[in-house]
């Protein structure tokens, strides 16, 4: 079978190879026929050998995090897929439910020498398997692994939005769409920053979120508070870190929840503790969530007919192009990779 893998660092080191089909050796474990592929900002820094943590292996390893696609065989054990049934992962091939350990931690796959899914064919443990509701398409299906279930995480497990708040999106990515689509369907108002007005115009129109600041502009914190009549945000979903996390704190309504989820504006911040303690507002660091969080997620999208937002779809032979439009930070929403037939 065919696949890619991640041997050195940059994206044209993400390299077409052949392997041989991976065959079921658990009789917990599932062969899949993947079908789709979805790309996150997580992937492009793996490819550029800057996603290290300890105990973290050398390429090569197989890439991507995300897949959708068909079961082709089961362990003798598996009772709770059979072949023909669609599937999508969870990031984590052991992290069943409740808080994230630290040997869990070394099973979040396309990194860290564990091998991910950007191939024509994987095995996978059962229990870290979800079903994809009938509504969803293989390429819809296949976003939902590590960004969907992030902004979920960011907005309902822990952000425990509710109608009528306001939440804070900073950018118009792939976690930061879904989230917003989320807080819409929960009663939340929505409140993105963006680079343009183009960007703005297409958010508010297509994916009802309420209000818009342009992130490039110094006086955007101000002006959030405008939009709000002073009372502040209720949740923020923050996949920027750096200053702009900082410049989030003054603009809590009290009892905030904030989402730290990324660090494209850099790790390192300086908070100032009066702004946490004077409006009680709660950090917390999101790392995805558990296979549980995926089921109930799940759940949520087939209930509410959620689809995602896809800005391009590349075939598999087009990787590396893939690779390169989500560098480029044009796109608004996912970017997928598709495998094969789709029927």
């Amino acid at each position: 079978m065919k696949c890619y893998l991640i041997k050195g660092q940059g994206i044209d080191q993400i390299t077409l190879t052949e392997r041989p089909v991976p065959e079921i050796t658990h009789d917990c474990d599932v062969l899949v026929d993947v079908k789709a592929c979805s790309l996150n900002y997580r992937d492009l820094m793996v490819a550029k050998g800057l996603y290290q943590s300890p105990g973290s292996q050398p390429p090569p390893f197989i890439a991507l995090s995300d897949m959708a696609g068909v079961v082709r065989a089961v362990g003798d054990k598996v009772t709770d897929f059979k072949p023909g049934d669609r599937v999508l992962n969870s990031p984590l091939r052991h992290w069943p439910a409740g808080t994230l350990r630290s040997a869990w931690i070394r099973t979040f796959v396309g990194a860290m020498g564990v091998d991910g899914v950007l191939a024509e064919q994987i095995v996978y443990p059962a229990d870290a398997l979800v079903k994809v509701p009938d509504h969803l398409s293989f390429t819809e299906a296949s976003t939902f692994t590590v960004a969907g279930l992030t902004a979920w995480a960011a907005v309902v497990t822990h952000g425990k939005a509710k109608p009528g708040e306001w939440v804070l999106l900073h950018g118009t990515g792939g976690v930061s769409i879904f989230a917003a689509q989320i807080a819409h369907a929960m009663g939340a108002r929505t409140l993105m920053t963006t680079s343009s007005d183009d960007k703005a115009a297409v958010v508010k129109e297509r994916y009802g979120v309420t209000a818009t600041v342009n992130y490039r502009d110094s006086e955007w914190p101000q002006k959030v508070k405008e939009i709000t009549n002073g009372a502040g945000v209720d949740v923020i979903v923050d996949v920027v870190g750096g200053e702009t996390l900082a410049r989030s704190l003054p603009i809590c309504n009290y009892g905030a929840r904030i989402a730290v989820i990324g660090v494209l504006g850099g790790g390192d911040v300086t908070l100032h503790i009066r702004d946490l303690l004077s409006h009680q507002v709660q950090l917390r660091g999101i790392y995805m969530e558990s296979t549980e969080e995926l089921r109930a997620f799940m759940r949520a999208v087939d209930y509410l007919k959620l689809t995602p937002v896809i800005d391009r779809i590349f075939p598999f032979e087009q990787a590396q192009e893939a690779y390169r439009l989500l560098e480029s930070q044009k796109h608004i929403g996912k970017v997928v990779i598709t495998i094969g037939s789709q029927g």
